[in-house]
């Protein structure tokens, strides 16, 4: 089985539960990530393209806020979720051979999806193709390798002396897949394999990613780091506002503290 058999058999499975089951579906997020496309619908224009769109979580939050809006994923149980609309429109496509011409959007958005691929090198260059001369690739909710890798270095000493904050937070992005094989009948190891870019390598890299966005024609790339390690039980267990005092603080020691923070969200512009 390879990466792509393992991510339509995955996602076959868990379809009818997608969108009960992942966290980026709180309202919270979801405000977030609203917020980041109405900039982008303003700063690059009304037409765009979801790549991995899946169940349509980014669709769903687009449809007002952009005038055309096409959705491309691989798995047809996935894709059945999505709810029709006037302006929506659905294919059952590869990221890597995009059916789509040159230059025919203003906004290209991956939202956790680069870490299903096992090669991100085919996929930035046709998201470089249709994208307009500068349009814009957003990419977001991608597992950051500097975390990925403290967890995985301290993953057989965690015991029951281990702070809970730290137990959980390892459990929470290494123990999915045995989660996933006790719910849904998944092996284990076809998960990680659907997973490639998080579960077989340990996440992205944002200098690896910044250097392959370059070679693949893209100018300008930022990167963010999110969610450190311990933000949603701050956030619900304590407060938004304390939330963001310890988020600020750990912005203002970057990039010391980089590997605090789970996720990772790019933004690269065509020339």
């Amino acid at each position: 089985m390879d990466v792509r058999d393992a991510n339509i058999l995955v996602h076959s499975r868990m379809a009818a539960e997608y969108n009960e089951r992942e966290p980026h579906f709180r309202p919270e997020n979801q405000a977030m990530v609203r917020a980041r496309l109405e900039r982008l619908r303003r700063d690059f224009g009304g037409r765009l393209l979801d790549i991995g769109c899946g169940t349509g979580f980014i669709i769903d939050l687009a449809v007002d806020v952009f005038d055309d809006v096409r959705g491309i994923d691989l798995t047809p149980a996935m894709l059945a979720k999505v709810r029709p609309r006037p302006n929506v429109q659905v294919y059952t496509a590869d990221a890597a051979r995009l059916p789509f011409e040159a230059e025919c959007f203003d906004v290209v958005s991956a939202y956790s999806f680069l870490h299903h691929l096992q090669d991100l090198d085919p996929v930035l260059a046709e998201v470089h193709r249709v994208l307009r001369p500068g349009g814009c690739l957003y990419i977001d909710l991608e597992p950051n390798r500097h975390f990925w890798l403290n967890a995985m270095s301290v993953r057989d000493k965690v015991g029951p002396s281990t702070p809970a904050l730290a137990r959980d937070e390892v459990a929470s992005v290494l123990d999915t897949s045995a989660r996933v094989e006790a719910e849904f009948g998944i092996p284990a190891d076809v998960f990680d394999l659907a997973e490639y870019n998080k579960s077989i390598t340990g996440g992205i890299d944002p200098d690896e990613f910044t250097g392959k966005a370059r070679h693949a024609g893209f100018g300008g790339v930022e990167v963010t780091y999110e969610w450190f390690g311990g933000q949603g039980k701050i956030l619900h267990g304590v407060s938004a506002i304390a939330a963001a005092h310890v988020d600020d603080y750990l912005r203002q020691a970057l990039p010391l503290s980089r590997g605090l923070y789970k996720y990772l969200r790019f933004l690269a512009i065509k020339p």
